[in-house]
């Protein structure tokens, strides 16, 4: 028993001092108060324009991260979604982290690629969590569930990036279970050195009490002396010693009296004083027992002059070591200590468990939202503020900033025409602001995103503004590039749960989109009474441009000069498709058209007014005349469930070019 306590003791203080000094080291070196583990500050440089981690260095959540750089030059320090850092840096020369191994060992990859000034990261709203503008930057983020890169790079986006940098990640409660931790090793410590050091208290057994001799002395008859007379040494008769009796003794007294031995009495002592060894001499005594058996007496040895004795011997009753009261206590102290080590060790397991980030999902390929609701919000105001000041300036240079074609080229013929026309200003456009846009932000895994914008107009209460705005790159502006303007009457779709279209969006739809801006071409280009009008509900913008259509053709074949005229609508690029929460396609397309007169033979003709005058002005044709124009449309396709015919939003035209031949 005392082996096997030693024993326990010195496994317990070995692991007792492991933990404490575990704990020690964690609590006060490795985490410290602010619960942040962190690691030392390392020198980064790169030739090229960025030092950023590899996204499998995250690839837990929960925790918050935190990064500080310290450079020379002013810096920028962001963290943002693989696939907008990858496309950001495409081609570029930098330097990528790719292994940590705690507590400061980093593995480094030079990526080769051009070293251009990027966009200033400061300027792109797709980071997650960004600090720049001076010389020291830190960033706190709540590391989430995905694939995201720290990215650390020169403010003004310059190649040549040195910087000291310092990672660190605040885990919840980890002070206090390192402490814990600690508190725990000091008491398996404490119990181990008390196991190992304990020196029982020893007591002299004391010597059990022999039980008064049962002696009843046999009637011997006087020695006669053989001078004749009595024994000088034999007792009167009336001094004759009395019979004598040991006093009886309770069995189950004695029992008792020996099973409370204390507790620090030996195994062997306790043995001892439960079976106590009596010898009880024999003789009348023998006769008048019952159950006396002649086996168990041995003579005793013979003494002169006295009559024979004999003496029982009763054998001592011995108890095992394991039904011993000491052991059994000792072994219920040591399953106790075990279980409460047991228990304490399952705590903290549990709790140390607990704070270990959960690992990220290896889940469908990445995506996001396009934009956020803010950030989507912040770039209508942009446009508000650009757009004005554009269009007072017939800037087609700010207009550049904003927009992208097809509603740049249709900015740019219209401020040609606008500095033709009115050289002195007095037509220009007022100024405008696009008013409580809702916002419809689909998720992309890929370059370019977009994102829709229903809005009011501030000079114009009867219309609305529905348009796309569109970044080619993460590196690039959000730029305007569809816009119509449908009647306040006419219903727009909800902008709420756009997204993307799949095969299967496609395959539900009454009609495919490239086919729908096929048939409105054609539409368009034979007039009201083409066979594809029963597919399209007309909008009132529609509606006004067939009728123009229609008179001028009828007015220009009255001319003397002109032969024919031709009016050919064709669908210009792919168009754009999303899918509406119940299923239905909002399209936005792009069509050309050609107004076109020939010149009767030996006619002279050319642009005399209008604004066609812009692009060709007193220069006769003896051909052909042409006029052409750039239209924007958006419409609304059902799915084949629900029928019904192609819904037309808007259709909005721009002169951008005119001449002859």
């Amino acid at each position: 028993m005392r082996f096997a306590r030693t024993a326990l003791g010195l496994l317990l203080t070995l692991a007792g001092l492991v933990v404490t000094l575990a704990g020690a080291v964690a609590a006060f070196w490795l985490v410290g108060p602010d619960n942040t583990i962190s690691t030392g500050s390392r020198q980064f440089t790169s030739q090229g324009l960025a030092v950023i981690t590899a996204p499998h260095l995250l690839d837990r959540h929960g925790p918050t991260l935190h990064v500080t750089a310290t450079g020379d030059r002013p810096l920028f320090v962001g963290v943002g979604q693989d696939l907008d850092v990858a496309n950001y840096l495409a081609g570029t020369a930098h330097t990528r982290l790719i292994r940590f191994d705690p507590p400061a060992t980093y593995g480094t990859q030079e990526m080769r690629g051009r070293s251009p000034k990027l966009t200033p990261p400061g300027e792109l709203d797709w980071w997650v969590a960004q600090a720049g503008g001076s010389a020291r930057q830190s960033v706190a983020w709540p590391i989430q569930d995905g694939r995201y890169d720290v990215v650390v790079m020169n403010a003004d986006g310059t190649p040549a990036v040195g910087a000291d940098v310092r990672f660190g990640v605040e885990v919840d409660r980890a002070f206090g279970i390192c402490l814990l931790v600690l508190g725990a090793g000091i008491v398996v410590l404490t119990v181990g050195l008390m196991l190992t050091f304990r020196r029982r208290a020893r007591e002299a057994p004391a010597a059990p009490a022999a039980a008064p001799s049962r002696i009843t002395p046999t009637p011997v008859a006087p020695v006669t002396p053989a001078f004749g007379g009595p024994s000088p040494f034999a007792p009167a008769a009336a001094e004759a010693a009395p019979a004598y009796r040991a006093p009886a003794v309770n069995p189950a007294e004695q029992r008792e009296s020996i099973t409370t031995a204390p507790m620090l009495m030996s195994p062997v002592a306790v043995a001892k004083a439960k079976s106590p060894a009596f010898l009880i001499a024999v003789g009348a005594v023998a006769d008048e027992e019952p159950g006396y058996d002649e086996a168990t007496y041995a003579e005793a040895p013979p003494v002169e002059d006295a009559a024979p004795v004999r003496l029982r011997v009763v054998e001592p009753e011995t108890v095992s070591l394991e039904e011993s009261p000491e052991f059994e206590r000792s072994d219920e102290a040591v399953r106790k200590t075990a279980a409460l080590l047991a228990s304490g060790a399952l705590l903290l397991t549990t709790t140390s468990c607990g704070l270990l980030p959960a690992k990220n999902s290896e889940a469908a390929p990445e995506t996001r939202p396009a934009v956020t609701l803010a950030d989507a919000q912040a770039v209508v105001q942009r446009y508000n503020q650009l757009n004005n000041q554009a269009n007072q300036a017939r800037d087609a240079k700010v207009a550049e900033t904003i927009e992208a074609d097809p509603t740049l080229a249709q900015t740019r013929a219209g401020y040609l025409i606008g500095r033709k026309l009115d050289a002195a200003g007095k037509d220009r456009s007022k100024p405008f602001t696009f008013t409580e846009p809702q916002i419809g932000a689909p998720e992309f895994g890929s370059y370019p995103m977009r994102f829709v914008v229903s809005s009011g107009i501030s000079t114009d209460p009867g219309s609305r503004q529905l348009g796309v705005w569109q970044r080619q790159s993460a590196g690039t502006p959000w730029l305007l590039t569809n816009t119509v303007y449908p009647l306040k009457s006419v219903k727009l779709p909800s902008m709420e749960g756009l997204r993307t279209p799949t095969q299967a969006d496609l395959d539900a739809l009454y009609s495919l989109p490239s086919s729908a801006a096929t048939n409105l071409a054609a539409f368009l280009s034979e007039g009201a009474t083409s066979a594809k009008a029963k597919l399209f509900v007309p909008s009132p913008g529609t509606t006004t441009l067939l009728e123009r259509r229609a008179k001028a053709k009828v007015a220009d074949t009255k001319e003397t000069y002109i032969a024919s005229v031709a009016d050919t609508f064709k669908p210009s690029g792919e168009p754009l498709t999303f899918i509406t929460s119940t299923g239905e396609a909002l399209v936005f397309l792009t069509l050309t058209e050609q107004y076109l007169q020939r010149v009767e033979p030996g006619s002279n003709a050319y642009w005399t007014s209008g604004e066609a005058t812009a692009f060709s002005s007193m220069v006769k044709y003896t051909q052909t005349l042409h006029q052409d124009y750039l239209y924007q449309a958006a419409m609304v396709i059902p799915t084949k469930a629900t029928g019904g015919t192609i819904r037309l939003l808007s259709i909005d035209g721009q002169l951008v070019g005119a001449g002859g031949s």
